[in-house]
């Protein structure tokens, strides 16, 4: 079992709501593994999505949570961002002021004032509290520059410093699908059926099915991935009123004759 050191990043992922996955090289284990993690941040009550600027073609086809892969990007989208609950809003909506734009959140009556405080404009390149950077970024061109702002985590099996990054895992004897098998736990992050799937078939392709780069820890995470697949198997409960009688095992033994019985040895303290 391996153990990072992810104090820098546990603490930027319990201040985050939301998180954007970056794969700058497709593969099936940079995707498997970025799909593992948004499913499990989502299963967590984050909101995630993937960012890769290549489309899965069917050779992905088997990955859970494709839904999640986007291949937009645009450095000039705006986020506003009301901390506000949701239930009091009533209706949001926007207008043409004169070739101005009004964006109109009407509250339910009785609600609570919207204070300015509340209201957070964020135009960096996500709008995700954490972004996390799944190998060097150089291959995203002229989109590059999404890491200028923003909080960004970076793993990779390649050590290589970036001064842009908040946080950093290296693990340069293991893909991305192994690294994430022992990071999701460590991280509160649950593996469940969908998330271990995905990694687990970003291992068998990374070390094409166990035969090529492996470790005693590839294996474990196999395990792990693969336990993680299994469906619960439920228990029905037991109702008294219709189980039958309990089968309790006797132990008979042949009755005492005392006419043949041996006399019974007595104990004779001493003093």
């Amino acid at each position: 079992m391996k153990n990072y050191n992810i104090t820098e990043i546990k603490a930027l992922l319990d201040q985050s709501k939301s998180a954007l996955i970056v794969v700058p090289t497709m593969s099936v284990d940079s995707i498997g593994s970025a799909l593992g993690l948004a499913l499990a941040l989502k299963k967590s009550g984050r909101e995630a999505k993937v960012l890769s600027l290549q489309k899965p073609d069917q050779n992905y086809s088997k990955l859970s949570g494709l839904e999640l892969i986007t291949d937009t990007y645009n450095p000039a989208d705006l986020v506003v961002t009301l901390s506000y609950p949701l239930d009091q809003i009533d209706q949001v909506s926007y207008n043409d002021d004169g070739g101005k734009l009004n964006l109109v959140v009407k509250t339910k009556p009785g609600a609570t004032k919207i204070d300015p405080g509340q209201i957070v404009i964020n135009n960096s390149s996500s709008g995700a509290d954490l972004c996390f950077m799944l190998g060097d970024e150089s291959p995203l061109g002229d989109k590059v520059s999404m890491v200028n702002s923003g909080n960004w985590i970076y793993i990779s099996p390649t050590a290589t410093p970036k001064s842009w990054a908040k946080a950093t895992l290296v693990d340069p004897d293991a893909p991305f699908s192994e690294i994430f098998t022992f990071l999701l736990p460590m991280l509160g992050l649950n593996l469940d059926q969908d998330s271990g799937k995905d990694i687990l078939i970003g291992l068998r392709v990374a070390t094409q099915s166990f035969s090529v780069n492996v470790s005693p820890e590839s294996f474990e995470a196999g395990a792990i991935c693969l336990r993680a697949t299994q469906p619960e198997t439920p228990t029905a409960p037991i109702n008294p009123a219709t189980a039958g009688p309990v089968d309790i095992p006797s132990f008979n033994s042949a009755p005492i004759n005392p006419a043949t019985a041996g006399p019974n040895p007595t104990f004779t303290p001493t003093i």
